[in-house]
């Protein structure tokens, strides 16, 4: 089922041991099963994808899943528009594989999610009766007969919830085991608030349209935000500058399509592991910025450093053979010990950074160099190298 693992029941005449063997498989394909559908919905680009992934996704790895559906409470109609064919992203056919993500999402008010949910914020399995179907499944055109719904959870506020039914009455029954459910619900919540954030970002303007990461003004709204969080809170904040070495090199020899490929494929690496408070910018040209919220500076300096050997050890698309593309990273870090010497806090981090990432061009470029200024010496600098 997609949601529980098994039990195990012993036959009779059948050596417990096999029964064990046999619960421990299928318990097996059910972790790994939960786990890829978490990795498609995180790496989804747009909720079109993200609501896709999982109607096509959950029925293919548990079949006897038949029907699949994603209910929010969308008032404004945000989320409605964002899924329509053909906005934002210029698509004009369904999702991947061909399904249709606006045919597997219903807008509930609050009234109907606190009536799905009266007693607990618990997933909810058992029988599916006319009504309930014709509410949270109403373009599947045969009976249902039992389902399991996981409530969607955000700043710990209801949602909406992920649906999942079977044609069988007896799969979804209530007393299983719902872990499963529970973790995949959470994520599901945190992708729907990221790929909002994310097509806000670029209806305001504040998105970097080739790499789809945030731009330089964006970058600058948020470093504003955390210098005033830092002054309340004195928590680390670290600042880099990330610069594709040679990069004019992979234009002039492979044209401007390829370049373009390489930035876009940068921009997902540094981003792939990013917390859900850092934030990732391209800067302009073959630059990106990075702040990392509540990080030390050593702590930078392993991320970055980790960014660095990742960049390096990417195989690149450059049309007939793959590139060798490597980064150099300059890091500087705002803490208790920081001090300004008259600049503003950003001019300050953005001057550490930059004369960090210089250094690391100027002493072989692929590798990372930190900013020392904590140690009231301006030119003591580490360097890592990710040669």
């Amino acid at each position: 089922m997609g949601g529980a693992l098994l039990a195990g029941t012993a036959v009779p005449g059948q050596p417990e041991l096999d029964v064990l063997k046999r619960q421990i498989r299928e318990n097996e394909r059910i972790w790994a099963g939960f786990r890829n559908i978490e990795l498609g919905m995180i790496g989804a680009q747009s909720l079109r994808d993200l609501v896709s992934v999982a109607a096509r996704d959950l029925p293919r790895t548990f079949p006897r899943v038949d029907a699949v559906t994603l209910a929010c409470f969308d008032p404004e109609y945000e989320l409605t528009r964002l899924l329509a064919p053909g906005e934002l992203d210029g698509r004009s056919g369904g999702g991947p594989d061909d399904i249709d993500p606006t045919t597997a999402f219903v807008n509930l008010t609050q009234d109907a999610l606190r009536t799905l949910f009266p007693a607990s914020l618990k997933p909810r399995l058992g029988p599916c009766d006319r009504e309930l179907q014709s509410l949270l499944f109403p373009g599947y055109g045969r009976p249902l007969g039992s389902v399991a719904l996981a409530p969607l959870m955000l700043r710990d506020q209801l949602i909406g919830c992920l649906n999942q039914a079977s044609l069988d009455r007896t799969h979804f029954s209530p007393g299983t085991a719902t872990d499963l459910l529970e973790h995949l619900a959470a994520v599901t919540a945190m992708c729907v608030d990221n790929a909002v954030n994310h097509e806000r970002l670029r209806l305001s303007g504040l998105m970097d349209p080739l790499t789809g990461v945030a731009n330089r003004r964006f970058f600058e709204r948020r470093l504003s935000e955390e210098i005033e969080r830092w002054f309340r809170r004195q928590e680390p904040l670290v600042y880099m500058l990330v610069d594709i070495d040679h990069f004019k090199q992979v234009n002039d020899r492979h044209g401007h399509k390829v370049g373009d490929r390489v930035l876009q494929q940068v921009a997902e690496l540094l981003g792939r592991d990013l917390r859900g408070a850092d934030l990732l910018a391209r800067y302009g040209g073959e630059e990106f910025m990075m702040l990392l919220p509540n990080t030390g500076g050593p702590d930078g300096v392993r991320i970055a450093d980790r960014l660095c050997r990742a960049v390096a050890g990417h195989r690149f698309e450059g049309g007939e053979a793959p590139l060798a593309v490597t980064v150099s990273i300059g890091v500087a870090c705002l803490d208790r010990s920081s001090e300004f010497a008259g600049q503003s806090p950003a001019a300050w981090l953005f001057e550490r950074a930059d004369a960090a990432l210089y250094e690391a061009k100027q002493s072989g470029r692929n590798r990372v160099v930190a900013d020392r200024t904590e140690t009231r010496d301006p030119s003591d600098t580490e360097k890592y190298s990710a040669d």
